[in-house]
């Protein structure tokens, strides 16, 4: 899985470790919603790989530098659904039709896991889709197949996706909107802001007011961007600011991400400026 996996890349994973069998899943850091249920559940979900293994399969990552201290691992099975994918292995199932990549891999192997596999699936194509604003037809067909086949209720799913907001996220959420700078273009707005941490969540509040989002953060020498878009193809904005700052990206089209070497405020005003290009189309 990716660094600090989400639950896309959590349940996935899960799955295919149940209907492959003899096998363990492996990632540099978690993130809270699968720290917590991981804890609460007492799953094993280890961070070094100590042990022979005959294959190593990559789950929900477009690309090895996502994969932090693991990134020099020969990869022998990729599943993705981002269309930035650039890792070579000798099967490669990408496919960026599929809104989330726990609906991509149940899709593939048609295989019913046990009913807590289940569920964690049924979880991360709601967390990825962000409660189906990004869903389409299939995203639903699947999310239905699962739920008939093992009578699941809709309050169990939303048991492993809700957690309360922390008092730190909330912060980080008040001083994005406070350190905030945009830019109108007719009726379309960007917005960049600075945090220290949480940009994903203050990424997600701060595109119910604008059409693209950048939220930035820089720690030691590198720098971080999330972006969230309603149209904008995030991908080609990032690949236009990648030639001037040596950045590194991916994601989707309305959800990416991308680490620079240089200056928070001189990239997130680049980002500004090259957005505009995108919003006056």
């Amino acid at each position: 899985m990716h660094k600090n996996a989400d639950i896309d890349a959590f349940s996935s994973a899960y799955y295919l470790s149940e209907i492959l069998g003899d096998a363990v899943i492996v990632s540099d850091g978690l993130d809270r919603y699968v720290k917590n249920l991981v804890r609460e559940k007492n799953l094993e979900v280890r961070d070094n790989i100590d042990f022979d293994y005959d294959e190593v399969i990559t789950v929900d990552t477009a690309s090895r530098e996502q994969l932090g201290k693991f990134s020099n691992l020969k990869i022998d099975v990729v599943y993705d659904h981002h269309e930035s994918n650039n890792i070579e292995a000798d099967k490669r199932y990408v496919d960026p039709s599929y809104p989330s990549c726990a609906e991509m891999v149940y899709d593939i192997h048609k295989k019913k896991p046990s009913r807590f596999a289940a569920l964690l699936l049924l979880a991360g194509m709601i967390s990825d889709t962000l409660w189906f604003k990004h869903a389409n037809r299939r995203t639903l067909q699947i999310f239905y197949e699962i739920m008939n086949a093992y009578d699941i209720e809709f309050q169990e799913i939303r048991t492993i996706v809700d957690m309360p907001i922390t008092f730190s996220e909330k912060i980080s959420v008040l001083k994005g909107f406070q350190r905030a700078i945009y830019r109108s273009y007719g009726n379309k707005i960007v917005v960049a802001t600075r945090v220290s941490a949480n940009e994903s969540i203050v990424a997600t509040e701060l595109i119910s007011f604008a059409d693209i989002v950048f939220v930035g953060s820089a720690r030691k020498d590198e720098v971080r961007v999330i972006g969230r878009s309603r149209e904008a193809n995030l991908l080609d904005i990032f690949k236009e600011l990648s030639e001037d700052f040596s950045c590194k990206y991916g994601g989707h089209k309305k959800a990416a991400g991308m680490s620079c070497i240089g200056d928070l405020e001189a990239i997130l005003n680049a980002a500004l400026i090259v957005s505009s290009k995108y919003l006056e189309r």
